[in-house]
């Protein structure tokens, strides 16, 4: 394999089989795991087969979307609800008791806009203890969302949310503190999601 990987950094064609074999690999994931109905499978392939470091009590539903999942750290009590997008490129730390919801997309990579080479960019995202990601929001490379805050449904988040705090809009300002005693664990195993 070494010897492999070795002639590949010079020959075309290994990097192109290699390659290949890469999108292969991830598109198995995309196309046929992510929809196997069972928590405990997807949970196990993408702890052993993908390299996701994740605790206890992660339930990722059915549909959701990786890029480089072995980049990707998930805490206990995790819930990653249907059709969400969790791109590991940059990096990727969930902490604890963490609810990201319906439909979220968690960007950890992007593209320099004013470089003549188009060169990309990549920042990792930290989601704190205790936080909750509104449907559909969007957190974009760098973001660090502290313990205990919620973003709103659709928000764009570009900037680093406080702790304790409610944040909601495009592009996401804060709205209020959020109480910081609470008392519930995230957990929500449905069949067949």
């Amino acid at each position: 394999m070494i010897f492999f990987l070795e002639r590949a950094r010079k020959d075309k064609r290994a990097k192109q089989i290699i390659d290949f074999f890469g999108c292969f690999y991830l598109s198995l994931w995309t196309w046929f795991f992510s929809y196997f109905p069972s928590y405990v499978i997807r949970r196990f392939v993408l702890k052993r087969i993908y390299g996701v470091k994740m605790g206890k009590n992660v339930y990722v539903h059915m549909g959701v979307k990786f890029l480089k999942p072995w980049a990707v750290t998930i805490g206990d009590n995790v819930n990653i609800q249907l059709g969400s997008f969790i791109d590991g490129r940059g990096g990727l730390v969930i902490g604890n008791n963490v609810d990201i919801t319906l439909g979220v997309k968690i960007l950890s990579q992007q593209h320099d806009l004013q470089d003549s080479v188009y060169t990309t960019v990549s920042r990792p995202v930290h989601i704190g203890n205790n936080c909750v990601i509104g449907s559909f929001a969007l957190l974009m490379p760098g973001v660090t969302i502290g313990e205990g805050a919620v973003v709103g449904a659709g928000s764009v988040v570009s900037r680093s949310i406080p702790e304790w705090s409610i944040a909601v809009g495009n592009p996401c300002l804060i709205k209020k503190v959020r109480n910081s005693e609470i008392n519930y664990k995230i957990g929500y195993a449905r069949y067949f999601h």
